[in-house]
């Protein structure tokens, strides 16, 4: 999504441009040759990871070589440091000028990959100021843009008319439900909410649900079908696909996976608690790393320096815990308005519109294209 825009962008600063490279559908449709397409490599967790190192060897294999045969005039790597920053190295090793696109880990506040960065060139374009502030201490190159999603992140529809399109009402309250698109992650977190639907339902009278789902929502449907058909009372929920950032700006309250989803909502000020629940082999390797990670794992927590919005994580992401602090929240107008005002300060500190342009003008002057 991010190469996509930057590319995007790029072409309109400087339309002589040729791109080639690593990605997938968005980056194709925006006029890169993809010589190794990446849909489906992302993961989390060293169990996930495993299942799908070998494929991910061949097309880096595949990289290193196009790389060093083709000799671009910049190598522009876009996070996923375990396979990017050795690409990086070697590219910079090897005369090809490298400017980097959202270092991996810039969301932490503890500086990580300096050193590696630097033997990547040293020149880096940056999502977060604090990531610019630890980088440039080190050395580094590192440059502020503004978060790509500031640009991205915007509904393609009013709410009367998203909601009408949905047979739902705009009187009634609307729950926004995001499990996540990775196969586990729907198995893990679905049922789940379906269960958090249920508890809100008959708590409120009435209440309305919307599934965004980025892709796999046939399956959805079908699991939401399966549970209503065995119990009478279930609620109005409905499955969307390509319309998350309708639901999430249209939806009065979300219980959302962690992610990229939850600064997406936070852009959007929607206020939300936020689970995750992994496999039992996540949640056996989550005890062993939580001493090394962060103390919070939603993006909006992480960001302010607090719990702003509710975590349920592992064995307390259970549907009763959730809906009985999602609706005293939901029942508390200070506690909502309270929510939306840190969300605004949030969405404040990743910078003003522009920010693709900016990481495209960046690209360019750091590239030696200027």
């Amino acid at each position: 999504m991010f190469g996509g825009a930057l590319v995007g962008e790029l072409s309109r600063l400087r339309p002589d441009l040729a791109f080639w490279g690593a990605g997938g559908p968005r980056m194709r449709e925006a006029g890169v040759k993809i010589t190794a397409d990446m849909t489906g490599a992302g993961t989390i967790g060293i169990s996930e990871t495993l299942k799908s190192l070998p494929g991910v060897c061949v097309r880096y294999l595949r990289l290193r070589r196009d790389l060093l045969r083709s000799r671009p005039d910049v190598f522009v790597p876009i996070d996923f440091g375990a396979f990017n920053i050795r690409l990086g190295q070697i590219a910079n090793a090897n005369g090809i000028r490298v400017v980097y696109y959202l270092p991996p880990s810039s969301w932490r506040r503890r500086p990580r990959n300096a050193d590696k960065l630097m033997a990547c060139g040293g020149r880096v374009i940056t999502q977060f100021p604090w990531s610019a502030e630890i980088l440039a201490e080190q050395g580094l190159d590192a440059r502020f843009v503004g978060h790509p999603l500031v640009d991205i992140v915007k509904p393609t529809q009013d709410r009367g008319e998203f909601l009408r399109g949905l047979g739902l009402s705009e009187s009634v309250p609307t729950i926004g439900l995001l499990p996540g698109s990775r196969a586990h992650e729907i198995n893990e977190h679905l049922d789940m909410m379906i269960g958090c639907a249920r508890i809100i339902h008959g708590e409120l009278g009435e209440a309305q649900f919307v599934i965004g789902a980025a892709n796999r929502g046939q399956m959805m449907r079908k699991r939401v079908e399966h549970t209503a058909s065995e119990i009478p009372s279930m609620p109005r929920i409905r499955v969307v696909e390509g319309l998350t950032y309708d639901c999430m700006a249209h939806s009065d309250f979300l219980i959302t996976k962690s992610g990229t989803a939850t600064l997406e909502a936070a852009i959007l000020g929607t206020p939300m608690v936020i689970v995750y629940r992994g496999t039992p082999v996540m949640r056996f390797e989550f005890l062993f790393r939580k001493s090394i990670l962060e103390e919070f794992i939603g993006l909006p927590n992480i960001i302010a320096r607090r719990g702003v919005c509710p975590e349920f994580i592992n064995d307390d992401a259970v549907a009763g815990k959730i809906a009985d602090v999602a609706l005293s929240i939901m029942r508390n107008d200070a506690q909502m308005e309270r929510m939306r005002a840190e969300l605004r300060d949030i969405r404040g500190k990743l910078g003003e519109s522009g920010a693709i342009r900016r990481a495209a003008e960046a690209v360019l002057d750091m590239g030696g294209l200027v």
